[in-house]
C-alpha cells in the first residue's frame, strides 16, 4: 500500500491506493488514528527501493570520482613526504589528533579497497559489508587529514553511516522488485532539506547576502575562480551577478516547500542542479562538491517516474 499525506491548515486529506480500491476522504487532523498510522507509514514503512539505489549508485560514483582526484596527489595526502599539521598544532585549533600516515604500498591497499568496495556497492554485492569499508575509508579520510577533507567528506562519512545502521533491502515476493524501509530515505532528504534552509538562514542572518548586492559577484573573483567564471565577469553585466546571488538565496530559504510539495519538485530540481552545475563552472574544484549535492535529488524523484522515463528512452531507441 502506498499513501499520500497533504496538510491544508485543519485539514488531511487521506488518499490510499490498494488494488483497485480508491478512496478519498477528507477527515479532521484530530479526528483519527489513521492519520498518525499513515505518517508512520510514510516515515518509516516499506517502499520501493528504486529511488535509493539510484541515489546510492550516483553517490558512490561521486565518491570514487572524489577519491580519484585525491588520490592523483597521494604522496602529498596520505604520506609523510607531504604538509600535515602536527598533532601539537590540531589540538591548539580544538581538533582531535590525526590518524597515522601511510606508506606507498598501504595507499595502494586502500586505493584498491576503496575501488573494490565502491563497486561492490554499486552492483549491490554484500551491501552491508561494501557500506562498512566505504564508511571506513570516509572516517580515515576525514581523520588522516583534517584539512584537505573539506565538508563534502563529511558527508560522506554521515550518508554512509545512515545506510549503514538502517534496514537493508527485501524482494517482494509477488513483484521480485527490492523494498526498503522509508527510514533512510526520509532521514537522507532531511539531510539536503536542512542544508540548504541552514545556508540560507546563514547567509540571511549572519552574511553579507542582504547587504550588498554584489557578493556573489566578488566571490567569484577570488582564488576559487576557473576560466569560465573570468569570461562570464567579463560578458555579463554586474546586475546579471545581483540576479544570480539573490535566486540562490531565496531557493535555500524556499527549499523546504520546493522540495517538500511533490508539485513543486520539478522547479526544485530544476533550479537546484542549475546552481550546482554553475558552481562546478565557476569555482575551481567544487565539480567534486557539486556533483555530490546532485546525487541527492535521486530521492525526490519517484520509482513510478523512474520506470516511466527508463520505459520511454527504450522506445525512444527502439
Amino acid at each position: 500500500m502506498s499513501s499520500n499525506t497533504e496538510c491544508d491548515g485543519d485539514v488531511v486529506r487521506l488518499t490510499e491506493e490498494a488494488g483497485i480500491l480508491t478512496t478519498d476522504t477528507i477527515l479532521p487532523l484530530e479526528a483519527s488514528p489513521r492519520v498518525t498510522s499513515n505518517w508512520v507509514e510514510f516515515l518509516v514503512g516499506d517502499t520501493d527501493a528504486l529511488p535509493l539505489r539510484v541515489f546510492e549508485i550516483l553517490f558512490t560514483s561521486s565518491y570514487l570520482l572524489w577519491m580519484g582526484r585525491c588520490v592523483m596527489t597521494w604522496q602529498e595526502w596520505l604520506t609523510g613526504s607531504g604538509f600535515h599539521l602536527t598533532d601539537t598544532e590540531l589540538t591548539a585549533m580544538g581538533y582531535p589528533a590525526p590518524f597515522e600516515l601511510l606508506s606507498g604500498w598501504g595507499v595502494l591497499w586502500l586505493a584498491a579497497g576503496i575501488g573494490f568496495a565502491g563497486l561492490a556497492h554499486i552492483r549491490n554485492w554484500g551491501r552491508r559489508l561494501a557500506l562498512l569499508a566505504l564508511f571506513a575509508s570516509a572516517v580515515y579520510v576525514q581523520g588522516v587529514d583534517l584539512m584537505a577533507a573539506f565538508s563534502l567528506n563529511k558527508l560522506y562519512v554521515a550518508i554512509y553511516g545512515i545506510l549503514l545502521i538502517t534496514p537493508g533491502f527485501s524482494r517482494d515476493a509477488g513483484t521480485g522488485r527490492l523494498r526498503v524501509s522509508a527510514l533512510a530515505v526520509r532521514v537522507i532528504q532531511a539531510t539536503l532539506i536542512l542544508q540548504y534552509f541552514a545556508s540560507g538562514l546563514a547567509k540571511t542572518f549572519r552574511g553579507d547576502w542582504l547587504k550588498y548586492s554584489d557578493v556573489l559577484y566578488t566571490q567569484v573573483q577570488g582564488v576559487y575562480r576557473t576560466d569560465a567564471a573570468a569570461w562570464l565577469l567579463r560578458v555579463l553585466p554586474v546586475s546579471s551577478w545581483t540576479g544570480m546571488q539573490w535566486m540562490t538565496l531565496l531557493f535555500e530559504l524556499e527549499a523546504p516547500v520546493l522540495l517538500c510539495v511533490r508539485k513543486l519538485r520539478f522547479i526544485a530540481l530544476l533550479i537546484g542542479i542549475s546552481l550546482h552545475v554553475m558552481n562546478a563552472l565557476l569555482m575551481k574544484d567544487l565539480i567534486f562538491f557539486s556533483a555530490q549535492m546532485c546525487t541527492f535529488y535521486a530521492l525526490f524523484i519517484t520509482a513510478e517516474e523512474y520506470r516511466w522515463a527508463w520505459g520511454s528512452l527504450k522506445r525512444l531507441v527502439g
